[in-house]
């Protein structure tokens, strides 16, 4: 009879946050296609990279509760 959960609680925490940070990973990766700002074909590029900047930070804090060293892109 196979066991309902393989994985032990802590198992199964480390795979959902690996899971989320590939989500975020796409999201930095991919987000000019997919996930682009209110207004962002108004932006300067000075914006852009400001903004890119800002997301990056705040992914690696994410990436960093997690107990990653920082976050990475798709």
């Amino acid at each position: 009879m196979a066991d309902k959960h393989p994985l032990s609680r802590r198992a199964m925490k480390a795979a959902a946050q690996e899971s989320l940070m590939h989500g975020i990973a796409n999201a930095i990766g991919y987000f000019t296609e997919m996930y682009v700002p209110q207004g962002w074909s108004d932006w300067t590029e000075e914006q852009r990279d400001e903004y890119r900047t800002i997301m990056q930070r705040e992914a690696d804090r994410v990436a960093r509760l997690f107990g990653f060293e920082k976050a990475w892109s798709n």
